[in-house]
């Protein structure tokens, strides 16, 4: 493994991440010695130890003095609804390689809650993007992608396409993106959904409806996601105002 000096500490992170997984290691299985991983991740042990005390405080492994080191829970996909992150890049960074499949992409009449978000008419047809996020081979988010016609998809190929929604709503419409707000529920999985996630119909899973916003105000695009909730674990901040 290439280390490259910038990122040490979290190519460090990522890389004993992917060897626990590939290792399919579990809560209370033991990691090699430290001079083994280092050597298996071309690093020096002082930089590892500080890979280590990261992955400590995440909860990930814990130490134990004289002993050895373990995995005190498999790492999980953690998505932070605090600031933006692309799929791809919240994959990757617990060691799994992220892949995208697109089911389908096509122009049709959406349901109601659509039309209103979106502000269209119910007989307008609008581009309607399907699509699977997979770690590793492992599909473990469903995402339903609803285009506001403000936006020119005629371009884009959407097969070859690399899942940053946000970065092809940026690189397509003149005014830029303000924000994105998420409402977040628990919910059993429907049944036209359940056989892309390899799951079964009703298994509880997290179902986030998320809107895009432009600078004035604008909806481009909403989207109706779920997450396989065994594998991905979604993150929260709320301020506490006192007056």
């Amino acid at each position: 493994m290439t280390i490259n000096t910038k990122t040490r500490l979290e190519q460090v992170k990522s890389g004993l991440l992917s060897y626990i997984h590939q290792n399919q290691l579990g809560r209370n299985d033991q990691l090699p010695a430290e001079a083994s991983i280092a050597k298996t991740l071309g690093v020096s042990r002082n930089t590892l130890r500080e890979a280590y005390i990261s992955l400590e405080s995440e909860g990930i492994i814990i130490r134990r003095h004289g002993i050895g080191t373990f995995i005190a829970q498999p790492p999980l996909i953690r998505d932070s609804l605090n600031s933006f992150a692309p799929f791809a890049q919240i994959i990757q960074d617990v060691g799994f390689t992220p892949n995208f499949e697109t089911i389908s992409a096509s122009f049709k009449k959406v349901t109601e809650d659509v039309c209103s978000t979106l502000a269209i008419s119910p007989e307008q047809k609008i581009q309607c993007v399907m699509r699977t996020v997979l770690a590793d081979e492992d599909p473990v988010i469903y995402i339903e992608d609803y285009i506001s016609p403000l936006v020119n998809t005629s371009d884009v190929v959407w097969n070859d396409f690399g899942g940053n929604m946000v970065q092809l709503l940026s690189a397509t419409l003149d005014t830029r993106l303000h924000q994105i707000q998420s409402n977040i529920r628990a919910a059993a999985l429907p049944p036209k959904i359940s056989q892309y996630l390899n799951l079964a119909t009703g298994t509880p899973v997290l179902s986030v409806r998320s809107t895009i916003y432009t600078i004035d105000n604008q909806v481009v695009n909403f989207s109706k996601i779920f997450f396989n909730s065994d594998i991905v674990e979604l993150n929260t901040v709320r301020m506490i105002r006192t007056n």
